[in-house]
Parts: C-alpha cells; sequence; structure tokens
C-alpha cells in the first residue's frame, strides 16, 4: 500500500468543493446522499476497470466505513494515481451534504 490514508476531522478541514473526491459506494447510496462535489464511481465499476481518471491530479476516495475505498484505493494505486484514502467514511461525515432520502 503507498496510498496515504487521511483521518475524516483533518478531511473536513479541507476546501472539499475543490478536491477531486470520488465516492465508491453503489449508486443507490450515492443517490440517497453526498458530498455535492463527489463522483459516484461504484465499486463494481472500479474493479471492472470502469472508469477514466487523470494520472496528473490528486484523488480522494470515499465510500460509506473505508472497505470499498480500501478495495478501489489499491485499485487506483496499482494504476500509478495519486490517492488519499478518507477514513472511516460517510458514516461519520459531519460536512456539507445533498441528501434525497434517509435509506442509507
Amino acid at each position: 500500500m503507498t496510498f496515504n490514508i487521511i483521518e475524516l476531522k483533518d478531511f473536513e478541514k479541507l476546501e472539499i468543493s475543490e478536491l477531486n473526491l470520488l465516492d465508491v459506494r453503489p449508486v443507490e447510496q450515492f443517490d440517497s446522499f453526498h458530498i455535492p462535489s463527489a463522483i459516484n464511481i461504484p465499486i463494481d465499476d472500479v474493479e471492472d476497470g470502469k472508469f477514466d481518471l487523470d494520472k496528473s491530479k490528486h484523488y480522494y476516495v470515499i465510500c460509506r466505513t473505508t472497505n470499498k475505498a480500501y478495495r478501489a484505493s489499491n485499485i487506483f494505486d496499482e494504476m500509478g494515481l495519486n490517492i488519499d484514502m478518507v477514513a472511516p467514511g460517510m458514516i461519520d461525515y459531519q460536512g456539507e451534504i445533498i441528501r434525497n432520502n434517509d435509506d442509507y
């Protein structure tokens, strides 16, 4: 593992709207609620290679608890992407979100 892990409390201090944030939760969870600037690439798509990311950019990876983010971060790291995994994840995130329903 060569990607970095950033504590959620430190991540929340950043100007999140200016970050390249990848949310790897399933579409249904992402649609339920997400950080406004986040891009959804579900873990299944990550594992199938169904994404196109710029290797010159820095990315932050988040999911609900960190399980999917860890798997995705390993894949992104193996591809040479510059990654920080956010831990623990959306389950404890206290910042601004877009909420469409309370399913998750």
